[in-house]
């Protein structure tokens, strides 16, 4: 929760974050505010909407600590306080590697130069600006037919972090105590560090381990899939399916030492990889996942 109150005034309550499950917050809203229950569902699924208008602010201040335990951050602003825009944070990501002109065109939208564009679109998560709703969604749109861009939005309040070791290092010894200390698991799927920090928690140990680690914003995060052995590979259709899926010669498939060198998918949010790796798996191929750091020569 958020507040630049006096203990006197009455406040405006705006919803920051949505709960992924809005029964028990709801019911926080009928108890304190004194909502209809369909109304207090209804205003919880519109991040950036006003929850109440005016309340008095130790109600607002005991519901405030209620809400955020359930994952729901809120802000409180004096009644007739200037609205304050919802800032959302915004990922221009290569899916390709991108024209002179679409970098030219992204550099003249933001008003940079065009070499610091370039460099940023090579950054693991892209290029990435914090602005407020509306003009996100108007870059978005300006870039919607470019195929060899996409624009990831994130809301700031719900993003949870997963950490990730840099190339060539390892956890240090104290990296490992700040990470057992915080109750911080790898995760498998991944192959992150520490999984599903929040944002607080991922610059405290940033801050601390910045050379060892970085942290990456999980809307942000993409995946290749790539094959991991040769099970199923002597059924003529599966190998003939992969050939096609892969882009690659039939003769390569019967290369053992290049099997799990053959990307099968590339640029794959969480859950879209998560699906694919299920749905290989289910025709009986073996797959891994590996982050996505640099975006591909060409769309393949």
């Amino acid at each position: 929760m958020s507040a630049t109150v006096t203990s006197s005034c009455r406040v405006r309550v705006t919803l920051l974050s949505a709960p992924r499950r809005s029964s028990i917050a709801a019911g926080l809203l009928v108890q304190h505010l004194g909502l209809d229950r369909a109304l207090a569902g209804r205003l919880l699924a519109r991040e950036g909407g006003v929850l109440a208008e005016s309340v008095p602010v130790a109600q607002a201040e005991r519901l405030g600590p209620l809400l955020d335990a359930l994952g729901v951050k809120v802000r409180l602003d004096p009644v007739g306080a200037p609205d304050v825009p919802a800032m959302v944070e915004l990922a221009i990501q290569p899916v390709r590697r991108p024209s002179e002109g679409t970098l030219t065109r992204v550099a003249a939208h933001l008003r940079r130069p065009c070499p610091e564009v370039r460099e940023a679109l090579t950054q693991c998560q892209g290029l990435v600006l914090s602005l407020c709703r509306r003009e996100a969604e108007a870059l978005r749109q300006s870039f919607r037919r470019d195929r060899s861009l996409r624009i990831v939005l994130s809301n700031p309040h719900a993003a949870r972090f997963d950490l990730f070791l840099k190339p060539e290092r390892v956890p240090s010894p104290d990296l490992s105590r700040l990470l057992r200390r915080l109750g911080l698991l790898p995760c498998p799927f991944s192959g992150a560090v520490g999984a599903a920090l929040d944002r607080r928690t991922a610059r405290l140990v940033t801050a601390r381990h910045g050379d060892i680690v970085e942290a990456l914003n999980r809307d942000f995060q993409r995946f290749d899939l790539f094959l991991a052995g040769g099970g199923g590979l002597a059924r003529p259709e599966l190998a003939d399916f992969l050939a096609s899926r892969a882009r690659v010669e039939r003769a390569r498939l019967s290369a053992s030492a290049e099997l799990q060198n053959i990307r099968l998918e590339a640029g794959l949010s969480r859950t879209a990889a998560r699906r694919f790796h299920a749905d290989y798996a289910t025709i009986g191929l073996d797959t891994r996942i590996a982050l996505a750091f640099r975006p591909s020569p060409s769309n393949d």
